[in-house]
Formats: C-alpha cells, sequence, structure tokens
C-alpha cells in the first residue's frame, strides 16, 4: 500500500543512501572513548584517587540539584561527609544556623541536660512530665504547675470531689524542720502566733505528734496586723514535754508566703545560714619543724632562745615576741540542697527540706478505697510495725475520711505502689473482711502507740530510700526476663525495698449550718522523694481523678472559705509604682503576685480594648474597677481616725458574739475593733452571675419594698439600677487625643521636611531619621490612663463608702456557681460598721429572726443591683488549706 509519509531512505523513494557496511577500526575507536571515561569514572570514585570533580558534579544527571552546594542534605547520605570536607577546605563551610531537632534534644543521651536547663528558672516537681502532657502548667511562686485539664473536667472534678475521689500533687508546699529545746520554740512561737486564733503548737494534742496542726502566722510583734499565711505543722512522735527536752518540728508553708515566714523565723530564733562560715585560718608550721637543723646553727638558736626572756629592772621576765593576730577565712557552699540555719550556741536548728517529699492530696469520700487498693503492708511488719499496719488497714476499710479522728496522722510501711497497681485503670471497690471490721468508736479509743512515727523523720533513710530505689527500667527489664503469665507476681519484687509513707486526715467541713458537712475531707499522702512518680499512677489507675490548682480553688470555694486572706502575704492587692519594681518584689516575696499581678493582668487586659469597648467606670460610679481598697474602706467606716491598716477577725468568740447581735437585732459591743474585716459567705437569690471584686452594699427602705413587689410578679429582675453618673474627662480625652495625633504629624512633617533637604546635597540615598517619639507616647499613655479611670481612693474620705447610690459595706473576693448550693456563692469581707449599719437599715416589718440577712451585690463592670443572703464564717480560723 503506497504512503502520502515523506521517506529518506533511497530504497523507499528517498534521497539518503544508508550505508552497506561499517568500518570496522571507525567502530573500535569510538567503543574505546566510552571504555575510557567508564574507567576514570570508576577509578575517580575510589578513595585515595585524585579528584578533579566536586562530589555534587559527579553525580549522574538526574540526581543532581543546584543547591546541592548550599545544603548538603540534599545529597545521598554516602557521600555528605566527602562533600562537607571540601567545602571546608575550600573555606565554604556549610553554615548551620538552625538548632537542633526536636528528635536530636529528645534522645535519651541529651535528654536529661534538657530537662535540667529548662528548670533553671522554675523548678518541676516529679509528675511535671506526666501533667504537661494533659494539663494547661502555669508558673507558680517559682515552680512550673499544672493549671487545669485540658478536657472539659470541671464539672467531672466536682462530683469526684463530692462523690468520689479527687488526686492533686501538692507538693510544692515548703516542707521547714525545726529542732531545738520545747522551751525556745514555745517562747519563739509566742511571738508569732496568738492564743486567740485557735489552739497553739504546744497543745496537748499536737505535741505528741498524732495530730497534725494548723495556726496562723504574724510578723513578729504586730498581731492582729502583718498576718503571713496559715500554716499547718506536726511533731515528731514523743511523749515528752519537759520544756528542755529537744524536740523536732515540721511546718509546711505555702510558697507564696515561705521566704516571708522563713524571715520571720531567722529574726525571732537569732538563726544564722550554714552557707557562709567564718574559720580560723591556721598557718602550718609543721613544714619548718620537720626540717632538720645543722650543727653550726644549734648555738644560734640557743642565743635566739636566751633573747626571748630578759630580765626587766624589777626583776620579772617579759616576752619580746608580740603575739600575731588570729586570721579568719569565709567559706562559702556553691549549693545547697537542703539550706540549713543555727544560733549562736546550737540548741535551734532550722533545715528547709525542699523537694523533700511527694505530698499528694485525696479529696472525696471514695478516698479511703482508693489508698486501701494502692497500699499493702509490707511483709517485714513485725511487732509493733504490723500492729501499726493492721489499724491502717482497719481505719481505710471505713465508708468516709469523715470517720476517723480529725487530722489523724498515720505511720505505715507498704510494698512498692508498682506492685498494687492493675492492669487497666479501674474503680477502687476493695472487699473487706467482714470478720475484721472495726467500728470507728474502737478505732477512736484503741490507738497504738507507735502509730504515728516513720522513718521519714530520719535524714539517713530518705537519703537510702532515695539511693536505692529501683528504676523504672531495671524493673521492667527484670519483668520481662522472670515474668511468665503476664500481671502475675515475679520473686524478685518482694525484695525491693519497703516504702515508708505519713497519710495525714483532712476533716474537711464541719459546721453543718455553714457548708455541707464533711466536704472536702480526705487524706494527704506524704511519700519519700522518688516515689512520686511511682505513686502517682498507682492512685490514677486505681480510679483516682487528678485535678490542678483551678480545682484547689474551686474545693476552697465549695466550702464557703478563701484560700488567700486580704491581710495576708498573697492576699494583698497593693500594686507597686511600677513594673519593674512589681518584678523586683516578686523575687523577694513570691506571694504578692497572688493578688497583686492579678490586679495588674486586669489593668492591663482593660487597656488593651481599643476606647469604644472599654467600660466608662467613671459613668458607672466604681472608684476601684480592678482590686478592692481595704484601706480606704476600713478608713470611711472607721468612728475615729485611724491609720491604712486593716486585718481579718479571727477571734472566735468576738465572731459568736457578732452572729448573736445579727440574730437578734442588737447592736455590736463597743469593744469590737473598727480596722477589722469579717469574711462572709454570700448566697445569689435571684438568678445572674456575680463576678470577682463586685461591691457589697447596703440595702434601703425603697429597695425591700420592691423586692415584695418583686416576689409576688414573680420577677427576676435587678433589685436596682444605678444611674448614670457625668464623665467629666470626656472632652478631656478628646481634646489630648486630637493634640496628641497633631504632634505627631507635625514632627512627621518636620522630619520629612529634613530628609528632603539633606537629599537635595547627598549623593547617596537618604532615609528619614528614627522618630524618638517613645517618652512623648509614654507620657500621654499615663495621662490617658489617668483620665479613663477614677481618682485615687484615698484622696478624698468616704470616696470608697459613698461612690454609689449605696452603701458600700464590703467588696468580694472569689465568685463562682456552687454545685453544693446550686446557686451563684460568693466568698467576701465586710467590715464591722457597715455590717451593723446593715442591721439597722432592715425594715421591722419584713424582718425575722428566721430569714437570713440580705445585701446587694453589684459587679463592678454592671449598674445592675442584686439580691444576696449574707453569713458569717464562724470558724475562719480553723478553714481547711
Amino acid at each position: 500500500m503506497a504512503s502520502d509519509k515523506l521517506q529518506y531512505d533511497a530504497a523507499q523513494g528517498g534521497k539518503v543512501a544508508l550505508p552497506t557496511h561499517v568500518t570496522t577500526y571507525h567502530y573500535a575507536a569510538g567503543a574505546l572513548n566510552e571504555i575510557k571515561t567508564l574507567v576514570r569514572d570508576a577509578v575517580e570514585g575510589q578513595p585515595g584517587h585524585k579528584v578533579t570533580k566536586l562530589i555534587f558534579q559527579s553525580l549522574p544527571k538526574h540526581m543532581r540539584r543546584r543547591a546541592m552546594s548550599h545544603h548538603p542534605k540534599r545529597l545521598p547520605r554516602q557521600y555528605r561527609q566527602a562533600h562537607n570536607s571540601q567545602m571546608s577546605k575550600g573555606g565554604n563551610k556549610p553554615v548551620t544556623s538552625k538548632r537542633p531537632s526536636r528528635k536530636y534534644r529528645r534522645r535519651p543521651a541529651n535528654l536529661l541536660a534538657e530537662y535540667v536547663r529548662r528548670q533553671r528558672k522554675h523548678i518541676w516537681l516529679e509528675t511535671h512530665i506526666w501533667h504537661a502532657k494533659r494539663f494547661h502548667m502555669a508558673e507558680r511562686w517559682g515552680y512550673r504547675l499544672a493549671l487545669s485539664s485540658c478536657d472539659k473536667t470541671y464539672r467531672a472534678c466536682y462530683r469526684a470531689s463530692a462523690e468520689h475521689c479527687l488526686l492533686q500533687d501538692v507538693s510544692f508546699y515548703t516542707c521547714y524542720e525545726l529542732r531545738g529545746l520545747l522551751g525556745d520554740l514555745i517562747k519563739g512561737f509566742a511571738r508569732l502566733t496568738s492564743p486567740r486564733c485557735g489552739l497553739d503548737i504546744t497543745a496537748r494534742t499536737y505535741l505528741n505528734g498524732r495530730r497534725e496542726g494548723t495556726v496562723e502566722l504574724f510578723e513578729d510583734g504586730r498581731f492582729p496586723f502583718g498576718a503571713l499565711q496559715r500554716a499547718n505543722f506536726m511533731w515528731l512522735p514523743s511523749d515528752v514535754a519537759d520544756a528542755q527536752a529537744e524536740r523536732t518540728m515540721w511546718l509546711w508553708l505555702h510558697p507564696s508566703a515561705a521566704n516571708a515566714t522563713l524571715e520571720q523565723l531567722i529574726k525571732v530564733f537569732e538563726l544564722r545560714s550554714h552557707r557562709q562560715q567564718k574559720l580560723p585560718l591556721v598557718e602550718e608550721e609543721t613544714q619548718k619543724e620537720s626540717e632538720p637543723t645543722q650543727p653550726d646553727e644549734e648555738p644560734k638558736k640557743q642565743a635566739k632562745n636566751k633573747l626571748k626572756k630578759q630580765p626587766d629592772k624589777d626583776g620579772k621576765e617579759m616576752e619580746q615576741t608580740a603575739k600575731k593576730p588570729l586570721r579568719f577565712w569565709t567559706v562559702t557552699k556553691a549549693f545547697e540542697r537542703t539550706p540549713a540555719y543555727s544560733n549562736a550556741n546550737n540548741s535551734m536548728h532550722l533545715v528547709i527540706l525542699q523537694r523533700e517529699f511527694n505530698r499528694f492530696r485525696l479529696t472525696g469520700p471514695r478516698a479511703q478505697k482508693v489508698l486501701a487498693a494502692s497500699l499493702r503492708a509490707h511483709q517485714a511488719n513485725t511487732g509493733d510495725l504490723l500492729e501499726q499496719s493492721d489499724y491502717v488497714k482497719a481505719a481505710l476499710q471505713l465508708d468516709s475520711p469523715s470517720e476517723v479522728l480529725s487530722n489523724l496522722v498515720m505511720g505505715v510501711q507498704v510494698v512498692d505502689p508498682r506492685l498494687q497497681r492493675p492492669r487497666k485503670r479501674t474503680k477502687a471497690e476493695p472487699r473487706p473482711d467482714k470478720s475484721r471490721l472495726v467500728s470507728p468508736s474502737d478505732l477512736l479509743v484503741n490507738q497504738p502507740k507507735i502509730l504515728p512515727e516513720s522513718r521519714l523523720w530520719c535524714q539517713l533513710e530518705r537519703d537510702r530510700l532515695s539511693k536505692n530505689i529501683m528504676s523504672l527500667a531495671t524493673y521492667e527489664e527484670l519483668r520481662g526476663k522472670h515474668v511468665i503469665v503476664p500481671g502475675e507476681p515475679c520473686p524478685f519484687e518482694e525484695k525491693l525495698q519497703a516504702v515508708p509513707l505519713l497519710l495525714v486526715q483532712r476533716p474537711g467541713s464541719q459546721d453543718p449550718v455553714y457548708k455541707r458537712l464533711g466536704y472536702g475531707s480526705g487524706w494527704d499522702v506524704i511519700a519519700p522523694a522518688g516515689y512520686g512518680m511511682i505513686l502517682w499512677l498507682t492512685l490514677t489507675m486505681w480510679g483516682a481523678r487528678p485535678g490542678g490548682l483551678r480545682e484547689l480553688e474551686s474545693v476552697a470555694r465549695e466550702s464557703g472559705t478563701d484560700l488567700h486572706l486580704p491581710d495576708t502575704v498573697a492576699g494583698k492587692s497593693v500594686l507597686p509604682s511600677s513594673f519593674s519594681e512589681l518584678l523586683t518584689r516578686t523575687l523577694i516575696f513570691a506571694g504578692i503576685q497572688e493578688a497583686a499581678v492579678a490586679t495588674q493582668e486586669r489593668r492591663v487586659r482593660y487597656f488593651r480594648l481599643p476606647p469604644g469597648k472599654r467600660i466608662n467606670y467613671r459613668k458607672l460610679a466604681i472608684c476601684s474597677p480592678f482590686s478592692a481598697p481595704w484601706k480606704q474602706l476600713v478608713r470611711d467606716w472607721s468612728s475615729r481616725k485611724a491609720e491604712d491598716s486593716y486585718f481579718v477577725l479571727r477571734y472566735h468568740q468576738q465572731l459568736e458574739t457578732i452572729s448573736y447581735c445579727l440574730l437578734q437585732k442588737k447592736p455590736f459591743p463597743a469593744s469590737l475593733p473598727d480596722k477589722a474585716l469579717i469574711q462572709v459567705k454570700l448566697r445569689l437569690l435571684a438568678r445572674g452571675r456575680i463576678k470577682d471584686n463586685a461591691l457589697i452594699c447596703v440595702p434601703q427602705i425603697v429597695d425591700f419594698r420592691h423586692r415584695q413587689r418583686q416576689i409576688r410578679r414573680n420577677c427576676q429582675g435587678p433589685a436596682h439600677v444605678e444611674p448614670a453618673q457625668p464623665d467629666l474627662n470626656e472632652p478631656l480625652r478628646r481634646e489630648l487625643r486630637r493634640n496628641h495625633k497633631i504632634t505627631l504629624k507635625r514632627l512627621r512633617g518636620r522630619r520629612v521636611r529634613e530628609k528632603r533637604r539633606l537629599q537635595e546635597k547627598a549623593t547617596t540615598a537618604v532615609h528619614i531619621r528614627p522618630a524618638n517619639t517613645a517618652a512623648l507616647v509614654r507620657s500621654q499613655l499615663e495621662e490617658m490612663c489617668r483620665l479613663w479611670l477614677p481618682g485615687e481612693s484615698a484622696e478624698v474620705r468616704d470616696s470608697v463608702r459613698r461612690q454609689c447610690s449605696r452603701e458600700v459595706i464590703g467588696y468580694v473576693t472569689v465568685s463562682a456557681f456552687s454545685f453544693t448550693e446550686a446557686t451563684v456563692c460568693s466568698v467576701g469581707y465586710v467590715t464591722v460598721a457597715g455590717l451593723q449599719q446593715l442591721i439597722f437599715k432592715l425594715p421591722k416589718t419584713t424582718f425575722s429572726r428566721k430569714e437570713s440577712l440580705k445585701c446587694l451585690l453589684r459587679d463592678p463592670d454592671s449598674k445592675e443591683y442584686r439580691w444576696a443572703s449574707i453569713q458569717i464564717n464562724l470558724n475562719i480560723a480553723n478553714s481547711p488549706l
């Protein structure tokens, strides 16, 4: 078949004639050149041969990349080392600006060093790695602590604390060990405490070491002012109560005021640090005495000794050689694991046992079952130790922690907690032996004498426990070698060392009228260092729900108390004059940041908003929107001229007197202090929500009448609406803002004209100079902040009390929805005179003794007042920590 396609071969009709034969020598010459090229390429790849090309140039064309000379990782792995060597010889060493990858930092060889580097600023707890994977972390008091879970567990944590078991790591509490004569300890703490705040540290119920106590600490000789914090303490078990006997006690302090408390202890007991010691400098003359003397030197030496003593005119011998002055040198320790202090005669010692213990807090009625399933007495317990472990086992078989003696301290030696860990997370449901069940009354009476004793009190034992602990890797390796059936015990596990623990009972709420009886009860488990993660995993595997700092605050709020009182170091909200001063003071007293930094954060958050979104507190008649002005509030309600100082009333007898007067509608006695603040619980009576720093106000007769009409109509509206106040600074702010913009524009134009003038004479490009208006902008911001916020409360008297249409008698510190009350509940503080004014304003027709006292609450960013019931906390000194 003929084709129209163009042909090239002459045989097919084309013009190109292909050769009929191939010349042999031409073909051989071409093949020879190809063989030479292949041999040369093969020889150049061998070591020791002179290379004429770079490594990345010798690759096949399909593997070459333009960026290979700059990025060695684009080459095959086997050529990278040779390529880097070539680049370094030519002076073009590749710059590795990128830091090592996370995979490199997570290698076992580098992981520990990385963890140590990250702990330079904030200390980690032993459970930090576990919490960091599951919780939001926060920097508090020099520690990196778990704040709240990444899951939505707020309601679940409340259910755990009320019906099940809530687990929290409170190992950040600092333990101070005081050792000295009992009489000296009594005299010292008499200057730091007061019997008006409850039992002191030398009460008979605490001195034998069977119970843990709570004490309010104050600055030396300043009671009732200068409160530091509420601390827990326990004594080394002993029946000796002689004043000349040496006793040891542990003082558990919150880190917010630990440094301030340490300064007071050093001042009271006259202690000195062991970090710097002044020692006498002894000259080494033994070498001179050991040198042999020459024969001709003997006469000289004897003559020199004769000249030492010469008779004077009176016949007395006098020494001619003067005594050399004694010199001292200072020895400074670079690092102290446990800083120690002592007084001049070494009769009083203080040791800071930081990071020596792990303290876990279990809250809820099922804490008993979790501990019973997680702890098993060691088989080596014999004699008294067996009696101790039997009592602990019987106590943990009760239904609730509140059935045991309050604040009971129990010591026990258990097996390694890893041996009690279930294979999967299970709810603890122990089956108690009914034949061995003991009633709570029998446990109260028949306590063994050795019950509170523990090896944790000995420093050598704690060091031995931490040194001989079996690592997790070794434990798993031995399990892999010896285990036959998964989950079955191995023979080597019985040889693991016994772990001494201290179990401390927490009674929870003790007033059924004030709050739910027994809420917040549980146990504190004190374990030696090194066993934190082991015990934590065992407790969580038996059904305990972990919580963070948010749960600490919620449990305290549900109990109707406040963690940090406003007169303590952590509760003061006085802001420094500058932010740099705030940071400096935070390093000295870490607790001031708890309230003061919270105030600073509210202020910064407020001024981050644009002017159109900011709340005008001047129109709302709020004098202090970010913090509670306690000093000015007490000053306004004081009948006589008082200094700018206040304190929280902790005297139980005076609180009962105030409560009786409120019930009987009688005036308060004149002996009550004017500068005192009273802690109250507020319960909202209608729908709505109350925020922190809300105002507590006194209602008027009109408000009570309006409430009666609302009750008849079933109205949930506000009790009163604050009328808007004029803002006289609004035109000033507008004028200041306009002038500031004009000034910046004028300065900008001046710099532009200067740049143009220089550009006409310059041969190179001229850039506009920097503005340098930082000081001008800063002054503008300070003036604008002053015009936005109300004036200082300290300027005018009654500026806080009568800042709005209803008299202010106090402020709310913490507020949220309470699950125990099924409504919004708050904790606040009111003045004594303001509380009495609240009684006088009550109408006689509507007042009933059975009816609770009522007040008005108002948010700082709202105009609406809402009704709330008010109740005094009579047991503020005994509130749980």
